[in-house]
């Protein structure tokens, strides 16, 4: 007697347990409404399960049971609650694969004590708890997971798809699985590889994606850095055309002052110094090309105030086969790179040379610097000494590399080489 109603409530318990799971696997709220639905359904596939018993035995059942039970349940999340058919078979699958951690526990412990009521009752304590675990802590991750590609939904219903068809196929509806049979013990492990190694190619395909993104942060976050320093300099510009606007009637008088006492040459010394001031004020035209010009200016007052001779030759066209980022990130951190490096040496020793050309509709960017401390390089690319370092040389191998162009960093003697070629 206790054989057949730990069994009945087995069965009561696992039918639950799939419809609710499968259900929050989906992504369909427990709310009280849901729940009432669900258990209607339960409700109904219940009798007709009994129905089936009934008629048909208990063999008869287990082989109908996808029909009975689980067919159903699929078409009914898929109509009811409008998800995709492919995805309520997903979760169905799934739910079927978790009732295994219960069906393992039970076999275990009926092994043990050799009584057939204590599989059924530790199989009802396990699938509550188990129940009880995917509904708190992974239903969720499920839900959202089942919101990806086709493709990656594929990749990760694969394992219990086919455990559910091999189970049917060795379990129920033949004696294989415990045949002995070779191909039969040795099927799981092969479809497990196979799961792992299209995990591993979703897995890399998201990681590329991923660096992808952050490469591309990167770089925006760098472009809004050199917009900063391009709004900086213009506005100390116009502060001292300010400055120098307020102060012009004084300048005037004085030189008034100075011509009408006879001081010509005090006049001259103090409009040439006006002249330098207003100098000061105006952008520096390095080329015909605007962002190249921006960039070059804002780090113009850097370069000046460390005591770095810049010595440069740009021959561009206004116009370049590229997009303003891509100059930005290439030659901001080229530059960025060759300050850092000069400002290690005293103030007499620090240079750098930027040439900058066209040549056969080919950009060609050479900057050399002299360094303190001799760099290290892996996979051709110099190595920070710092931890946070070292993200302006990968970004300007990324840019030349999706450009199809091409960049090395070397060291000639005492100087330090980059060379890009877009």
């Amino acid at each position: 007697m206790s054989v057949v109603i730990t069994s009945l409530l087995h069965h009561a318990t696992t039918l639950l347990f799939g419809v609710y799971i499968s259900a929050a696997f989906l992504g369909v709220r427990m709310n009280r409404r849901n729940v009432g639905i669900l258990f209607g359904f339960s409700s109904a596939v219940g009798v007709v399960y009994i129905f089936s018993y009934a008629c048909f035995g208990e063999i008869v059942t287990e082989q109908i049971y996808p029909l009975v039970i689980h067919l159903p349940l699929v078409l009914f999340l898929s109509y009811f609650y409008k998800y995709k058919t492919i995805l309520c078979a997903l979760a169905v699958s799934m739910a079927y694969l978790c009732c295994q951690i219960s069906k393992w526990v039970g076999v275990a412990i009926v092994n043990l004590t050799h009584r057939q009521w204590t599989y059924y009752s530790v199989r009802i304590v396990v699938t509550i708890a188990v129940f009880i675990f995917l509904l708190r802590y992974i239903s969720g991750v499920v839900a959202l997971l089942l919101q990806k590609s086709v493709k990656s939904i594929l990749i990760f219903g694969f394992m219990p798809f086919v455990y559910y068809l091999f189970d049917y196929a060795t379990n129920v509806y033949t004696a294989l699985l415990y045949s002995g049979r070779d191909v039969v013990a040795e099927f799981m492990g092969f479809v497990l590889c196979i799961a792992y190694l299209l995990f591993l190619l979703l897995y890399f395909r998201q990681y590329e994606e991923k660096s992808e993104a952050e490469r591309r942060n990167q770089i925006m976050e760098m472009k809004q850095m050199q917009s900063k320093k391009e709004l900086e300099a213009i506005r100390r510009s116009e502060q001292t055309i300010r400055i120098l606007r307020h102060d012009m009637r004084h300048f005037l008088s004085s030189v008034v002052t100075f011509i009408q006492n006879g001081e010509t040459k005090k006049a001259q010394e103090y409009i040439c110094e006006i002249i330098q001031d207003v100098d000061k004020t105006a952008t520096q035209k390095y080329c015909r090309n605007e962002i190249v010009n921006m960039i070059l200016s804002s780090h113009e007052r850097k370069i000046r105030t460390s005591e770095i001779d810049l010595q440069y030759s740009v021959q561009i066209p206004e116009k370049l086969p590229f997009s303003d980022v891509d100059i930005t990130v290439i030659l901001s951190n080229g530059l960025e790179n060759a300050i850092q490096a000069v400002l290690q040496l005293e103030p007499g020793q620090r240079f750098i040379q930027l040439d900058l050309h066209m040549k056969e509709d080919k950009l060609l960017l050479l900057i050399k610097n002299p360094f303190a401390v001799c760099p290290s390089f892996r996979n051709g690319l110099p190595q920070a000494k710092e931890s946070g370092h070292g993200f302006g040389t990968q970004s300007i191998c990324y840019v030349s590399e999706r450009l199809n162009g091409s960049c090395q960093f070397s060291v000639d003697g005492n100087l330090f080489v980059l060379q890009v070629i877009l």
